[in-house]
């Protein structure tokens, strides 16, 4: 079965599920868009054949999305005010052009060293640091124990700190 078609099937089998947990942990006007992007991340996803349960994956993203959705939601209320601002006299938050470039430098030297790792460490890496899963959710999505997700980000965090410690860490984290 493609995988188009098996995402047409966990549509067809999961969508009303998913819609009433995401209007149950947002709101019911959200959860038709919290469903259709938790699909899309799905489909998106750079490895397909790594998840082991498309399901779970589903509804972890939706969750996570649901989880931001409310936070933003309350720094907009907390924040929130009826008189307009006056967007002239507010301090600008953009980087410099030199900030922006050294920036878009490192990023692109942490994604050489960690594209020099395999592929699976490179995923639960992502999924681990910056998706913020557990091990035992990085382990549903790549199909892996998470003995072997918790030892493949071990693995990509130690090349990371290996490879740019100081210099993206400072002395406290590179040794």
């Amino acid at each position: 079965m493609t995988w188009h078609h098996l995402l047409d099937k966990l549509f067809r089998k999961h969508n009303g599920e998913l819609l009433a947990f995401a209007a149950r942990r947002a709101s019911p006007h959200s959860a038709e868009d919290i469903a259709q992007e938790a699909f899309l991340r799905l489909m998106n996803h750079p490895d397909l054949d790594a998840i082991d349960n498309p399901r779970a994956y589903l509804f972890k993203t939706a969750a996570n999305l649901s989880s931001n959705l409310y936070d933003y939601d309350q720094v907009r209320r907390r924040y929130h005010s009826d008189e307009p601002v006056d967007t002239e006299s507010l301090p600008s938050t953009a980087p410099s052009p030199d900030a922006a470039v050294a920036a878009q430098q490192q990023l692109e030297r942490f994604l050489a060293v960690l594209g020099l790792l395999p592929e699976v460490c490179q995923h639960a890496f992502v999924l681990n640091k910056f998706d913020g899963l557990s091990y035992p959710e990085v382990a549903a999505a790549l199909g892996i124990s998470a003995k072997s997700a918790q030892r493949y980000v071990l693995k990509a965090w130690q090349h990371v700190l290996q490879n740019l410690g100081e210099e993206f860490f400072g002395d406290g984290m590179a040794g």
